[in-house]
């Protein structure tokens, strides 16, 4: 797992009307690099989740809609997905360890509760095989409750398909005489950008890597 993540959190719980304010729960990923059989892929995101919660942070009740009228396998899949999402204390807790030890950010987006249509946890609406990072299990982990990550290499950019975008460009250039020396970081950096904005990559007939 590389470098170079990135990160939204909230802010301390402020008070409401003299109370504190309802409980909130989050999503927490990261969007960085992973090399796997030596290569690059850029743009993977990491969904960062609880592993080790037993009992929910408030009543299931205040959690998960309609919970005592849900069929009991759907209210299995609701009860194992809200026990993953993060409170807002977790979320800075993994924030400050990724930052210090990684050197990694992460992004974290506030959970709508209740929840109306439980999905489980790892749930993707694309039918993606998840592989797993045990952030938890590695030396020196210092957090009180274990994270764990689960991602896909699916879609991302690699760096067999960085290359064919930089010899895409050249060519390109070539062929519409822009004599300009671009250095290969300029090129690379440009073909990063479009596929992080627009979400395009090119893919030679040899390169079908990701």
């Amino acid at each position: 797992m590389k470098r170079r993540f990135h990160v939204i959190t909230g802010g301390s719980a402020p008070k409401v009307g003299g109370s504190l304010r309802p409980m909130r729960l989050y999503r927490a990923f990261s969007i960085g690099e992973m090399e796997r059989d030596r290569i690059t892929y850029y743009g993977v995101r990491f969904h960062w989740y609880r592993l080790d919660r037993t009992q929910p942070v408030v009543p299931f009740e205040r959690l998960i809609a309609g919970f005592d009228r849900l069929e009991e396998s759907v209210r299995r899949r609701a009860v194992e997905q809200v026990l993953r999402y993060l409170t807002e204390e977790e979320v800075w807790g993994l924030r400050t360890y990724l930052r210090e030890r990684h050197g990694l950010e992460v992004i974290a987006e506030e959970v709508p509760l209740p929840i109306e249509v439980p999905t489980g946890p790892f749930h993707s609406p694309y039918g993606e095989v998840y592989e797993f990072l045990e952030l938890s299990e590695e030396e020196g982990y210092a957090l009180p409750y274990k994270i764990w990550g689960y991602y896909t290499l699916r879609g991302c950019l690699s760096g067999p398909n960085l290359k064919d975008g930089v010899r895409f460009l050249q060519k390109a250039m070539q062929r519409l005489k822009i004599t300009h020396p671009f250095q290969l970081e300029e090129l690379e950096g440009a073909v990063k950008a479009v596929y992080f904005e627009e979400g395009l990559m090119v893919r030679s007939r040899d390169h079908d890597v990701s």
